[in-house]
């Protein structure tokens, strides 16, 4: 077999290409940054960088893409989490306002019976009788805390006592209220403005109705008229609501064809859909400043 030699010249080129090397390292090493060098770096770098920003933006979307779908289920976790945080927060500030609102019912409650019936017992509504035959609410109070029948019951508020209803049933642990808005209930009332006195009467989902007033009565849309409970006597007995509870508000005047007399409709002051603390009050209680 024959072996060819390997030319010379292909020897010498290698060592000159080492050699160039060696002594481009050398003199790069020695000018440091200030060399030749160095100058070329900087051009090719200058001149490379913008080839460099659009590849990158070409392909930075792309990259961006595959890491989010390999993220996607811990993006999923997080997200989940996020919802039941935010769920949790919601619930824990209606919360806090729901027991704000419970406070204040009670503060109101409570500065109620100091001030106008300190015989009165507190109680909480644990039931509603709503029915096309009653409207009513069961309280958690009985004839063993002193409720007896045809008590008249009130809830509080910062501008007064509210006329709930009156007591029908009772046994020695709960009680049950008949509401106003009920078809069967009547409270003599009187309008606040004009000082005319009238029966209003429940009429269930509708607005109360108070009647026997002047022909012509008109009413204000813009400061509507409020309704209180009027007192009175027959023969030195009082009658069953104490004078100056709040029935409610005016909401329409009208008169019935042919008829004498003029009504109003009257939107109670109390939402019973929302009622929680009431106040049983005793019978013909002397109000401050009368003489029981």
């Amino acid at each position: 077999m024959v072996t060819h030699p390997r030319p010379r010249g292909t020897r010498l080129l290698v060592v000159a290409l080492v050699s160039l090397s060696l002594a481009i390292i050398t003199l790069d090493y020695r000018e440091g940054t200030t060399g030749p060098l160095a100058e070329a770096g900087r051009w090719t770098q200058t001149a490379m960088a913008p080839l460099q920003e659009a590849v990158s933006r070409v392909t930075r979307p792309v990259g961006d893409f595959f890491s989010g779908l390999a993220h996607l289920p811990s993006l999923e976790r997080e997200n989940t989490d996020l919802k039941t945080q935010i769920a949790e927060l919601q619930a824990d500030a209606a919360g806090r306002a729901n027991v704000e609102e419970q406070l204040q019912t009670l503060t109101d409650l409570l500065g109620l019976q100091q001030q106008l019936f300190p015989e009165g017992v507190a109680a909480l509504v644990i039931a509603n009788g709503v029915s096309n035959f009653e409207w009513s609410i069961t309280i958690d109070r009985g004839s063993a805390d002193g409720v007896q029948v045809d008590m008249p019951v009130v809830t509080g508020a910062s501008d007064g006592p509210r006329l709930v209803g009156r007591v029908i049933r009772v046994t020695p642990i709960s009680s049950v209220v008949q509401l106003i808005i009920d078809r069967n209930f009547a409270v003599a009332g009187k309008l606040s403005t004009s000082q005319e006195a009238g029966l209003v009467m429940g009429r269930g989902e509708d607005d109360l109705r108070m009647g026997h007033l002047r022909p012509g009565i008109q009413v204000s849309q813009t400061d509507p008229e409020s309704v209180f409970t009027l007192g009175y006597e027959v023969n030195g007995q009082r009658g069953l609501y104490p004078p100056g509870l709040l029935i409610g508000t005016v909401s329409r005047a009208f008169s019935e064809p042919g008829s004498v007399e003029s009504s109003v409709t009257i939107r109670p002051a109390v939402d019973f859909s929302t009622l929680q603390y009431v106040l049983v009050i005793a019978r013909n209680p002397a109000r401050p400043g009368e003489v029981p």
